[in-house]
């Protein structure tokens, strides 16, 4: 099933040359709305995901620079709930692929 189509942009060419993947560990439960509010309105978070383990969530960054990503992981680290980040920032992204549509083969499992 598709639910969008997009098209391909150049960070870079944005000015968003840098990618962090930020663990965001949190004193309570951040998966409610405040939190998804709070950061969807930082338009350097693209992703943010709710995981299992010693974090919280799993927040996907792009800034145009290093002291853009210490910014951002201020705003972060200040929200309420959370008690720590930890980035992890991209030095060369390998590739990036969407999902394939096709079902998968029987066999593969």
């Amino acid at each position: 099933m598709i639910r969008h189509t997009t098209v391909a942009v150049d960070p870079p060419a944005l000015g968003r040359g840098v990618l962090a993947f930020v663990l965001v560990q949190a004193g309570a439960w951040v998966g409610d709305e405040r939190t998804r509010a709070r950061l969807t309105a930082l338009p350097e978070v693209e992703e943010a995901h709710v995981v299992a383990g010693r974090a919280s969530l799993l927040v996907k960054v792009r800034t145009a620079s290093p002291p853009g990503l210490q910014d951002t992981l201020r705003r972060i680290y200040y929200m309420d709930g959370i008690t720590g980040t930890e980035a992890i920032m991209v030095l060369e992204t390998m590739f990036e692929r969407p999902p394939d549509p096709r079902p998968p083969d029987r066999e593969d499992r």
